[in-house]
């Protein structure tokens, strides 16, 4: 058994731990609200089939899914951090190229 960790390559130990640890501070966010994965799998109209499978710490979370659960628990998941501080998000409209009419 050793030896076929060995040949896990980094990058698959690192992703799989990435997910344990995004997978640990969703556990996190429901203790602290009191909350069960039902309803968070309600939170998101998701069965609890699902969210219990992605729970087990190997599933790939995309970013749409990591900021929907966001959103659904009221909660940071994942921290990104640069080297250059960034000023702090705000929706701005978009804007319309010259003759496209109105935007909506």
């Amino acid at each position: 058994m050793e030896k076929r960790r060995q040949q896990v390559k980094p990058e698959a130990r690192s992703s799989v731990a990435l997910s344990f640890r995004i997978v640990d501070r969703i556990h996190e966010i429901l203790e602290e609200k009191e909350l069960k994965q039902k309803d968070l799998a309600e939170r998101l109209g998701k069965s609890e089939a699902e969210i219990s499978k992605w729970m087990r710490g190997t599933h790939n979370f995309t970013i749409d899914t990591l900021a929907s659960i966001e959103a659904a628990l009221g909660a940071p998941i994942l921290q990104v951090y640069h080297s250059q501080a960034y000023p702090p998000y705000e929706e701005e409209p978009m804007a319309v190229a010259e003759g496209e009419g109105e935007y909506n």
